[in-house]
């Protein structure tokens, strides 16, 4: 029945929420002195693993997928945790979107809608830091999925990918000339699809 679907959904969505809160929680408990240490890095990755329906769900979706990167030799170094760090203070700032980077989509000339994402034959450049993990993975990922990774836009450029810890500003951010060659293309009729690491990350699944 329509009502006992509804209340159902609420329900679903009550945990969802009761449980990005939690994340949250730990996060901001953890990134309290600003730094993140072996065992802090291993109890968030605990907490992915325990709760794998959170775990799904933007933004826990990325930290999620870092976590798993990092220990996928097992262990964490001092490069992976500083990262982290990184990553976690910002979410820990604006949980809903690191570093305030997608609620400026009516300033960021984002695609919309979002295109589907082919991977096969398709050129990507990722622009700003991907809480995905670093570049090199990032790329990797592509390319195991039969894409091509460049690190300059240009006219074979199919996608340029926007990393989730960007900056609230981002024309004065270090990819903003980035923005700024993908708006010429498009003057001249070369179109390129603007996408968030989200829309990025969800498509690897």
């Amino acid at each position: 029945m329509p009502g006992v679907n509804r209340a159902t959904q609420l329900k679903a969505q009550r945990r969802v929420e009761q449980g990005l809160a939690e994340m949250v929680g730990l996060v901001r408990g953890v990134i309290a002195d600003g730094d993140v240490s072996t065992e802090e890095a291993e109890r968030l990755s605990d907490w992915a693993k325990e709760n794998p329906e959170i775990a799904t769900r933007y933004p826990a979706n990325l930290l999620a997928r870092r976590l798993e990167r990092i220990f996928m030799d097992g262990r964490a170094d001092k490069r992976e945790r500083q990262r982290l760090a990184s990553m976690l203070s910002q979410l820990a700032e604006n949980p809903s979107g690191f570093g305030g980077g997608y609620p400026l989509a009516t300033d960021l000339p984002l695609s919309d809608p979002p295109p589907d994402i082919v991977f096969e034959g398709q050129t990507f450049v990722f622009g700003g830091e991907m809480a995905y993990g670093p570049l090199h993975a990032c790329e990797r990922e592509v390319r195991e999925r039969g894409g091509i990774c460049e690190r300059t836009v240009n006219r074979r450029t199919d996608y340029v990918v926007i990393g989730a810890i960007a900056a609230s500003d981002w024309s004065q951010a270090e990819f903003g000339g980035l923005i700024d060659e993908v708006i010429q293309y498009g003057e001249r009729g070369v179109p390129i699809a603007v996408i968030t690491e989200e829309h990025w990350a969800d498509a690897l699944a």
